[in-house]
């Protein structure tokens, strides 16, 4: 829902009224979400076939849009928003 329909509209609408802000923001949401998306589907595929679903290091999230990455270590910047990695929450 988020990808398909939530976020292209919440974008669009700020743009037409020129709220640069919110704009960034949905768009930054909008790309977390697709990353989510796969994680989630990766998730049900490997539930779906009887197994746990394990993860090699931790979970990352970027407490400013939401970016997720699983890993040792966090990425260095986050891609969608240009945070540096070590402002990361671990999960």
């Amino acid at each position: 829902f988020e990808i398909e329909e939530m976020y292209p509209v919440y974008i669009e609408i700020a743009k037409l009224q020129g709220e640069k802000d919110a704009e960034r923001s949905f768009k930054w949401a909008f790309e977390a979400e697709k990353i989510h998306k796969k994680l989630y589907e990766e998730a049900k595929r490997v539930v779906d076939q009887g197994n746990d679903y394990e993860i090699e290091g931790h979970i990352w999230v970027c407490p400013i849009c939401g970016h997720t990455h699983v890993g040792s270590n966090p990425p260095e910047r986050c891609p969608i928003c240009g945070t540096y990695g070590e402002k990361y929450e671990k999960f």
